[in-house]
């Protein structure tokens, strides 16, 4: 089932719409998921239309609050302290880079699954992209057609990218925190599940969809850029893992 069309009239039905077909091939039909770092529950509602069970969980109360008003099937719940399941699935949708401890993180979704359940991770690489990569990315938010709809007060990060002659520096300092890097997550998901896929994706197309208005001009523009990314991006950071158990 495709996205509804007045859905795709927004940019973030891009981003959504690449996370929901990466997490729904991988489901059984009418499959029981949760969704750890649900946010506003975009992802959660497109699995449920599509006749998924889904149960959503973020930290963010006032995230969760917002989802609950739009229907989403969304608790307010830590991890790994959330108790539930058994589960089909268990997605990290760009969550488990900050979910500490990892091990525990990573143990605790093997304990919600089923025996035939199935891990899985979207997140990115933050540390992978070199100079070449950031500097597209530059250049696509320096554009012409990008700058006329961007609003770059909206995030610290991309104000910076925008402005700065050493983007590299700008691009390390915001991400010089404590996040999980891609080769630690895997350490541990390896310890506790088969590894059945990982593949590395597009990424960077996502930090324009909360500075965008929700236009169709706007959603163009993202797709634009995700198809860009795809073909011209020195190194794609993101990355799928799709996990089962041992």
């Amino acid at each position: 089932m495709a996205i509804e069309t007045h859905k795709m009239m927004k940019p973030i039905a891009v981003a959504v719409g690449e996370t929901v077909a990466f997490l729904a091939v991988h489901l059984p039909p009418s499959a029981e998921v949760l969704e750890v770092g649900c946010g506003e529950g975009d992802v959660a509602l497109e699995l449920q239309a599509r006749g998924h069970h889904v149960s959503g969980l973020d930290s963010d109360q006032e995230v969760v609050a917002r989802a609950r008003r739009r229907g989403a099937p969304v608790v307010h719940a830590t991890w790994p302290e959330f108790e539930g399941g058994p589960f089909d699935a268990v997605a990290f949708t760009r969550s488990l880079h900050h979910i500490g401890p990892l091990d525990r993180a990573v143990v605790k979704a093997r304990e919600a699954l089923r025996p035939h359940g199935t891990l899985l991770v979207e997140d990115f690489a933050f540390d992978e992209a070199d100079e070449a990569t950031i500097a597209w990315f530059v250049g696509v938010l320096r554009r012409p057609a990008t700058r006329a709809l961007i609003d770059p007060s909206q995030s610290e990060f991309i104000s910076e990218l925008v402005a700065s002659d050493d983007s590299a520096e700008v691009w390390h300092r915001h991400h010089n925190h404590e996040l999980h890097n891609v080769p630690t997550m895997m350490r541990s998901i390896t310890k506790h599940f088969n590894i059945r896929e990982s593949l590395s994706v597009p990424y960077l197309y996502r930090y324009l969809v909360p500075i965008l208005p929700d236009t169709p001009e706007a959603a163009a523009l993202v797709r634009g850029i995700f198809e860009d990314e795809t073909q011209h991006a020195g190194a794609l950071i993101g990355r799928r893992v799709v996990g089962s158990l041992r």
